[in-house]
């Protein structure tokens, strides 16, 4: 079944049918003000934190995703009302039409009524920590219609979303006040203007207004059946204590033909709301706003633009998996409907590797998050669990929560620096490709001479971090030298406490490579030395330890007691994706065994919907495994397709020169080629998700948790750097495809040190890996790195493969 469609051209997915079997979401926001918005205007937003700046209400969990940010409209001769969303009103489908077009960054509600078209955009501008609503509303019937509208937001009881919940405080804490079309809210306790302080304006003279909610709505009402609406006009209430809503009220006559435009306003800060309302009384710069976000999205997508035979892949490449990864870096994993901020912070592996993905669009944000985390790290080397980043910033240590409403718990330094018997042992090995992918892509080579803290004391080179990583990793081996599991590896639910990590060992040895490359490229010959012996110590141990002969793949670990996890003899967990595919993906072993691993992947993991995590599922409680064996069959950790990993095997068959395989792969995954299959999937077609059912489970293809996935980043490095083969290195941009035999050739568009690079690639032996010749502006090259060429020029790259 299908709800819409990607309008490629203006980079939107257009949902016209809103009955969707669940919420279909997007972000709005680039900076510090972001709102989690559905197809239905459900949804809310926050200031920085989701968890300790709450501007906006949500109930999470329901059947419903309420409340939201509405607009309501009422035919005042009729008293017949709706909202230009489908819900919270939901005319039937049969009387009215509804479309939402979901952007970059903006979402466009259409509804067309009874001889009334509405439309209302949503937005976060460029330097306002405030959403506009952009309405217009348009009289297509042969008479003249008297319309009023109303708004309806529903602030949010406390800046801290836990208090939504369960503190009954926060019900006598704050109230609303009204003036000159503005509705002020005021967390009582607040100290700062600016946070813990809302406001809802609008661009036109209100006729009647509410701060109140019960009144807004009514008793035994929800929001499809305010009262307000319902009677024409609000009860013009705002005052302390109780339940607080936006709703701004004005009645127009309009002409047949004619529209009306106004503008209202959701922010944060005192005195912003007067000032918004002022400047956007000019539509025009409501529009300026507007452009300035759709300018924002297209500097960021022309840094990597494709054209190939898979219109899927060009898609979801050219904008959707680029602006899923950027959601990620930059608002982190606890903003969406089901994280909906209970908590916060970095997790440290997930955002490691989200930042790796886009360097190139976010250099800033990228650097940022690689700094929070190296000061998350301790001298030992391990990564800390991050629940505020700013814990470690010597600059904002000392803020005290009388200075901020953002009252972030301080913990004391004994309970930020836990030990090893807590530390995940993959985390901090994620930063070492990162930082090398970041310092590539911007040429900043100073940063590894950068002095930051360790999060235990004393301060170290990003260089002497990375070091420390590596060196930790080492150390931290069991008897046969494959690296500990601790408290879990990448996953979560795979908990070896004194056991073994094949993919951990398999992660030490890719951050090696990295880290070694790095060594030569700085003339560092004493630790290339040292870390190449590392390196191959690691080598050995994996293929000695870890590959089972038998059923010719590598075991996913061993327990504390040394017995296997992932072998032939097993009923249970025989065969596991990240160890195999990481095994190729790292360099770290044959050819031959590579390609036997990743046979066994195909055969034993693969389904239309994906690659599961492993297979069978755990059905027998293994505590020396970890939790893994108690999720239910066919669900997250426990036998589901687990989005996060699907790409290391692209990667893995690339590495591979198995082209046709890495795209059968990646093509199952796409959202793209369910989008018709909506019944099955559930979730948006135009947003990975952290999960999807396995096949030992009866809902099997059916897609949870969207949106906050490190499947997104990876997914972009995977196809960019690899199945298109086009990557930054220290001295030259690598161009090394890996595509179908069936492809005649793909183009791309790259921007990198401040040139563009036109690259065409042609395959006229139908092969899928193998570069023939390259030549740059007509000018043969030796091998397959293009060397960098001066800033401000436009270059003609053509690759022949063969």
């Amino acid at each position: 079944m299908k709800y819409g469609y990607f309008d490629n051209d203006n980079r939107e997915y257009v949902i016209t049918r809103p009955d969707v079997p669940a919420p279909w979401t997007n972000y709005l926001g680039t900076e510090k003000f972001c709102t989690v918005i559905s197809h239905n205007a459900g949804g809310y937003s926050f200031y920085n934190s989701p968890e300790y700046n709450r501007v906006t209400k949500f109930r999470p969990n329901a059947t419903f995703d309420r409340p939201g940010h509405y607009v309501y409209l009422r035919d005042d001769e009729t008293g017949d009302y709706w909202s230009i969303s489908w819900q919270p009103v939901a005319k039937s489908l049969d009387e009215a039409s509804y479309e939402v077009r979901h952007g970059l960054s903006y979402s466009k509600f259409k509804c067309d009524y009874n001889g009334i078209e509405a439309t209302k955009t949503l937005f976060v501008p460029k330097g306002e920590d405030a959403e506009v609503w952009d309405v217009v509303i348009k009289n297509t019937s042969d008479k003249p219609r008297t319309i009023s509208a109303f708004s309806y937001v529903e602030f949010s009881f406390s800046h801290i979303q836990s208090d939504n919940q369960n503190h009954q405080m926060s019900l006598y804490s704050a109230g609303t006040s009204y003036n000159d079309g503005v509705i002020e809210y005021d967390l009582y306790y607040n100290t700062n203007d600016f946070e813990g302080f809302y406001y809802l304006a609008s661009t036109f003279d209100p006729d009647s207004y509410d701060g109140q909610r019960d009144s807004f709505l009514g008793a035994y009402r929800d929001e499809a059946n305010p009262l307000a609406v319902e009677q024409g006009k609000c009860f013009n209430t705002a005052q302390t204590c109780y339940n607080h809503c936006g709703s701004l009220h004005k009645q127009f006559v309009i002409q047949p033909g004619q529209e009306v435009h106004f503008v209202y306003i959701l922010g944060i800060g005192k005195g912003n709301g007067e000032r918004l309302r002022a400047k956007y009384q000019n539509l025009a710069e409501v529009d300026s706003a507007f452009a300035g976000i759709k300018a924002h999205w297209d500097e960021r997508c022309a840094k990597f633009q494709v054209k190939s035979p898979n219109e899927g892949l060009d898609t979801m490449i050219n904008a959707w998996t680029l602006y899923q990864a950027e959601t990620c870096v930059v608002w982190s994993r606890f903003a969406s409907f089901i994280e909906v901020g209970g908590r916060t912070g970095l997790g440290y592996r997930d955002t490691a590797q989200d930042a790796i993905s886009v360097p190139h669009a976010n250099p800033a944000m990228t650097r940022k998050r690689i700094v929070d985390l190296l000061r998350g790290q301790v001298k030992a080397g391990y990564g800390l669990h991050l629940f505020d980043p700013d814990w470690f910033d010597p600059e904002k240590a000392d803020v005290k929560p009388s200075k901020s409403p953002t009252v972030v718990p301080t913990p004391s330094d004994e309970d930020k620096i836990h030990g090893i018997d807590d530390t995940c042992s993959d985390d901090h090995l994620w930063l070492v490709p990162t930082i090398c992918k970041y310092v590539m892509e911007t040429g900043e080579h100073d940063f590894f001479n950068e002095e930051i803290p360790y999060a235990d004391g004393g301060v170290a080179t990003v260089y002497d971090h990375m070091k420390a990583a590596l060196d930790f990793s080492a150390e931290y081996v069991g008897q046969t030298g494959i690296c500990k599991g601790l408290r879990a590896d990448w996953n979560d639910c795979l908990n070896l406490g004194g056991g073994e990590s094949s993919m951990v060992s398999f992660l030490h040895f890719w951050a090696l490579q990295e880290f070694i490359d790095l060594a030569k490229f700085l003339g560092k010959d004493e630790d290339v030395k040292k870390y190449t012996i590392m390196a191959a110590n690691v080598r050995e141990a994996c293929e000695t330890h870890l590959w089972d002969d038998e059923g010719g793949w590598y075991i996913r670990g061993l327990t504390k007691h040394g017995d296997k996890i992932g072998t032939a003899q097993q009923s249970q967990g025989r065969v596991h994706l990240e160890s195999n595919t990481l095994a190729v993906l790292s360099g770290a072993v044959s050819q031959e065994r590579g390609k036997k691993a990743m046979d066994a992947v195909d055969e034993n993991l693969f389904s239309e919907y994906g690659l599961h995590l492993n297979s069978p599922s755990f059905s027998t409680p293994n505590d020396d495994i970890g939790f893994v064996t108690r999720v239910y069959q066919g669900v997250k950790e426990n036998g589901a397709i687990f989005s996060h990993p699907n790409p290391w095997a692209w990667v893995a068959e690339a590495k591979l020169g198995r082209g046709d395989r890495a795209m059968k792969f990646y093509d199952a995954l796409n959202p793209y080629n369910q989008n018709d299959m909506i019944e099955k999937r559930y979730a948006e077609p135009y947003s990975y998700v952290q999960f999807i059912m396995g096949r030992d489970h009866q809902d099997h293809g059916r897609a949870n948790h969207p949106w906050l996935t490190g499947t997104s980043g990876w997914a972009y490095f995977a196809v960019t750097n690899f199945i298109l083969g086009v990557r930054t290195g220290f001295d030259g941009l690598t161009i090394d495809p890996c595509i179908p035999t069936n492809w005649p050739g793909f183009e791309v568009t790259r921007q990198w040190l401040g040139a563009t690079y036109n690259i065409k690639v042609v395959n006229p032996d139908s092969v899928s890996k193998g570069v023939k010749s390259i030549t740059v502006n007509g000018e043969a090259v030796n091998g397959v790195s293009v060397p960098i060429q001066p800033a401000d020029s436009v270059n003609e790259v053509i690759v022949t493969l063969g």
